[in-house]
């Protein structure tokens, strides 16, 4: 049977002339490929012409335009997926101290979200009035430490620091000079020199947790900064913590119905974890911070409002905040009048601190565990504060106890494949 067209539709028919049809014309797929090779130069050569105007965010938009064609092809969520996440995090490193205020807000209303709910729910009040009710006592504290608190906590510093040659003098005549360590030779050191480098030190320090927490910019940038924490925090915190609930239930609606029973067993678990660590770690960090730094002042120790500051701040990854506190308490104690006092003074508070830590504040709120490892959380804050400054220092722990959650799926779905289960021959 013969077509318009001429061509046959017998079996066999499409000749062997270009594998095409019978009045010459080559087959579409040489052609097909022809024409993806030169749209895929033509398209390279018109985005390196405007490579000054181009950026991540806008390179974005034009694959996700490029890939519409190949929706429901296999792979094509896959890439858009990648792509989106790995623009985010360009958007977070390029811009993360103006989305640190978003970041924080967000921070606050998860963790104050299960006090808000027991208040208006005793209370018997609405969520707004009960956030008011506990935006009074926050704002006020807040205030308390930019105003009293952080000044403080610098003149301690510095005046510590101006410390530096008492303590090794004290050092050299109450420990080293005792013990013969011919390698280890504090008269060498020049006490002002370190000192100095000290005062520094701190002073760049203080530079770069300004810069971290304001953006490197100056001038009106920076002023929109320190609005945007003063002013925009707070208004996206109450927002945020009033229509909390429905947020999380509008999130899940928009899960694929395909996956929606493991994301949601994923989510509960990741949000479990989290929970323990921003509402318990933090919580006893901050407790085990306040008796320290006030057991260290009823014993006459000075400088223990830096002290307890250190362990309350350090304290987020456990021992790291009484280990770094410690050895400073130490070393002021030798440079005090009476040393032998002043060191069992020290020992006495932090013995107490520690076993009030682990007898009554970390059972009755952390428990037994909150299943993250120290080193763990360490390795998140310092990639986050250094990659993403301090947006990367609140999204640090969050994004480690994802990984965590996935990586132990993984390994648990590797114990039960059969490359695990293989026996060697």
């Amino acid at each position: 049977m013969v077509t318009r067209d001429g061509a046959s539709d017998a079996p066999g028919a499409s000749g062997a002339s270009g594998g095409g049809a019978l009045g010459g014309r080559p087959g579409p797929g040489p052609w097909r490929a022809v024409q993806a090779a030169v749209l895929i130069l033509v398209a390279a050569f018109f985005l390196y012409s405007l490579r000054s105007v181009l950026n991540p965010f806008v390179l974005y938009w034009v694959l996700v335009g490029l890939l519409v064609p190949f929706r429901g092809v296999r792979g094509h969520a896959w890439i858009v997926g990648l792509a989106t996440a790995l623009t985010l995090l360009w958007a977070l490193s390029t811009a993360g101290s103006l989305l640190a205020p978003f970041f924080l807000a967000f921070v606050l209303a998860y963790a104050l979200d299960p006090v808000v709910d027991r208040v208006s729910a005793f209370r018997r009040i609405s969520r707004s009035v009960a956030i008011l009710l506990l935006a009074v006592p926050v704002a006020a504290a807040g205030t308390a430490v930019l105003a009293v608190g952080v000044p403080a906590l610098i003149r301690q510093a510095l005046a510590m620091a101006a410390e530096a040659p008492r303590v090794l003098a004290a050092l050299e005549e109450t420990v080293l000079g005792r013990i013969d360590l011919p390698l280890l030779d504090l008269k060498a050191v020049d006490g002002q020199a370190v000192a100095d480098f000290l005062q520094s030190r701190l002073a760049g320090i203080a530079q770069g947790v300004q810069a971290a927490v304001l953006g490197l910019g100056r001038g009106i940038a920076s002023l929109v900064t320190v609005a945007g924490y003063l002013v925009l925090t707070p208004v996206l915190g109450f927002y945020l913590l009033r229509d909390y609930d429905e947020i999380v239930a509008r999130a899940g609606a928009l899960l694929p119905a395909r996956v929606r029973d493991q994301a949601v067993a994923f989510l509960v678990e990741y949000d479990a974890l989290l929970s323990r660590y921003l509402r318990g770690q933090v919580l006893v960090a901050l407790i085990v911070g306040g008796i320290t730094g006030l057991g260290l002042l009823v014993a006459g120790i000075p400088y223990s409002l830096l002290l307890g500051s250190v362990v309350a701040v350090l304290g987020v990854v456990p021992y790291l905040g009484v280990i770094l506190s410690l050895i400073p308490a130490v070393l002021i104690a030798l440079i005090m009048p009476e040393p032998g006092i002043a060191l069992i003074k020290v020992a006495v508070v932090y013995a107490v601190a520690q076993g009030l830590e682990g007898a009554v504040v970390s059972p009755r709120i952390v428990g037994d565990s909150v299943g993250l490892h120290p080193v763990w959380i360490l390795l998140a804050l310092s990639l986050g504060g250094f990659v993403f400054g301090f947006a990367g220092l609140l999204i640090g722990v969050p994004l480690a106890v994802g990984v965590k959650l996935l990586l132990a799926r993984g390994l648990a779905r590797y114990r039960v494949s059969a490359l695990f289960r293989e026996e060697s021959p």
